[in-house]
């Protein structure tokens, strides 16, 4: 049982929402509050917020996450909300031939109301698994390539694959 498990790796790949909608939400949820508060009943309002507040922990716990089983083969790619898995993929392998690190030139444009344009450029660092079938698998991401490159490393490690890094 305790090989199999060793097999089996986890990877978090972030939250499934973006911060920004996150804290949108909530405070709309508390205006919402503060604006039933003054119009309903004390009691209604009570019991619509007791209804309301358990979407606030889903919103924030939502992660995406990949798992990679060796000994089964096969790659399962979920959304994890307090404690249950929403599946979304699972894909078989026969092997994965290697992790690589690709590098990206990441250009951004933002136009502000009074006609300003801004361009933002970086390079951001992504990284894949490459099946034996050819196709690539999302692993992580990240603007620091110190960061990745250690992240990836274990993964790597704990796998026995070989890593691969594709920079300019």
């Amino acid at each position: 049982m305790s090989a199999e498990k060793a097999k089996i790796i986890r990877i978090s790949r972030g939250n499934s929402l973006p911060i920004t909608f996150r804290m949108v939400f909530s405070l709309i949820l508390f205006l919402i509050y503060i604006a039933m508060s003054g119009y309903l009943p004390k009691a209604l309002v009570i019991a619509l917020m007791i209804l309301l507040a358990p979407i606030l922990p889903l919103i924030w716990t939502l992660q995406d996450i990949i798992e990679i089983n060796m000994n089964k083969k096969f790659i399962h790619e979920y959304i994890w909300v307090l404690g249950s898995k929403w599946s979304t993929q699972k894909k078989l392998f026969e092997y994965i031939k290697y992790i690589f690190i690709n590098e990206t030139k990441m250009r951004q444009t933002m136009t502000s109301w009074g006609g300003r344009l801004r361009y933002n450029q970086y390079i951001e660092y992504v990284a894949y698994l490459k099946l034996n079938s050819g196709e690539k698998i999302l692993l992580s991401r990240s603007k620091n390539h110190n960061t990745i490159a250690k992240n990836v490393k274990e993964i790597s490690v704990k796998l026995a694959i070989p890593l691969k890094e594709i920079t300019q």
